[in-house]
């Protein structure tokens, strides 16, 4: 479960990370992307580095146990450094230091945790457990604390730049990538202050889990599934956005469909020429035809305002259980007015400002079609059209 779970955070890290190098080769590469690549390739590498096959695997083959440890320990304090600039690049005035001191920070860093390890002089017993004489067990249990400090005081710095992005990232998308990116860092946080666990071990028995156990590795699979996850999203939002706007055209084209068969029925002039339809595809495709219903829609309304009875909006407010909406009123108008033309019955007096008709002023295009959906949904499902239209037909008998 441990390796699994290690070698699951490494991959997903350093394919992301290897993909989007590819990606972007060719453009002007930011500090900030740079920054957050570099990170999750050195901690992907540092996962698969410290995962406990891997140092059974590299000690087999000759190599020093405490070396493979130290080694992995020092590529994630270095994912850890890039952390730091990331948020330093991120927001210049919140670390309170400037770049050049934050890469000071992250040699003092290297060296203390390598001086603290020599110090120690632990040793790798078969169980993948470092342990430590009682004369190192202070340097490696401050090691460990170093660490632990560094990483937590990354994280937070991280955390307290990407904060306002929650709320001023510019798309729904992008707001929940930075939203993901937040989560991350808070389990990052929980896998860091797990350290402390190891300061006790290491202090009272010398024992220190030289690969990592099976919590951190499944904590830092949930923090490389939570930051790649945050960053595709952040970087398809485009594509997400643009995909949420087709399904939201199409189900509006699919609600006007019975208003717009039932008018184009009644009055085919409305329609417009087949041979104005241009040549397109996808989205665009989709937009012309919605808003060629629209057009033909308002069209069709427009003719019909001689025909739209002074008493539907009483008759709907006394059929409705509760206040009835515009979108309602306007419905039953219409299919009124049909019953009207059919039967040639005119209203001249209501022909100038018929009742519930608000979509008529509205000028945003995209504000008629949400208002043109709403009154086709209630032309064909509302069960106050009928009772309207059976009024209609008793009171000309």
């Amino acid at each position: 479960m441990s390796d699994l779970a290690a070698y699951l955070g490494a991959a997903i890290l350093v394919a992301w990370a290897a993909s989007m190098s590819v990606l972007e080769r060719h453009g002007a590469r930011r500090p900030i992307r740079r920054a957050g690549l570099v990170f999750a390739l050195c901690e992907g590498c540092s996962l698969a580095l410290l995962a406990p096959r891997t140092v059974s695997a590299l000690t087999d083959a000759g190599l020093p146990g405490p070396a493979v440890v130290a080694a992995g320990d020092a590529v994630r304090a270095l994912a850890i450094s890039f952390l730091m600039m990331l948020a330093c690049a991120l927001n210049p005035r919140g670390c309170g230091r400037r770049p050049g001191c934050q890469l000071a920070m992250a040699v003092l860093v290297q060296a203390a945790m390598l001086a603290l390890f020599v110090i120690a002089r632990p040793r790798l017993d078969a169980e993948g457990e470092l342990m430590a004489d009682p004369p190192g067990r202070w340097p490696l249990a401050l090691r460990v604390a170093v660490f632990a400090g560094y990483a937590i005081w990354a994280l937070t710095e991280l955390f307290l730049a990407l904060l306002p992005q929650a709320r001023l990232a510019g798309t729904r998308a992008l707001r929940w990538g930075v939203r993901l990116f937040l989560v991350a860092i808070v389990f990052g946080m929980l896998w860091s202050l797990w350290s402390y666990d190891d300061i006790l071990d290491v202090l009272r028995h010398g024992e220190l889990n030289g690969s990592e156990d099976v919590l951190s590795n499944v904590l830092g699979a949930v923090c490389a599934s939570l930051v790649v996850t945050g960053a595709l999203l952040g970087r398809s939002g485009a594509t997400l956005s643009a995909t949420a706007r087709w399904l939201r055209l199409y189900r509006c084209y699919r609600l006007l469909g019975p208003l717009w068969t039932a008018l184009r029925a009644a009055m085919p002039y409305i329609a417009f020429p087949q041979a104005s339809r241009p040549r397109m595809a996808g989205r665009l495709r989709l937009e012309f035809a919605l808003y060629r219903r629209v057009i033909e829609i308002h069209d069709g309304r427009l003719v019909l305002r001689p025909y739209h009875h002074p008493a539907v909006a009483s008759w709907v407010a006394a059929a409705s259980d509760s206040g009835p909406s515009d979108a309602l009123v306007e419905a039953a108008t219409i299919a009124a007015a049909l019953e009207n033309m059919r039967r040639q019955r005119r209203f001249t007096d209501s022909s100038e400002a018929p009742a519930g008709d608000p979509g008529l002023v509205l000028t945003d295009l995209d504000s008629e079609v949400l208002w043109l959906s709403r009154v086709a949904w209630a032309f064909s499902r509302s069960p106050v059209i009928p009772a309207v239209l059976e009024r209609l037909r008793a009171e000309e008998g």
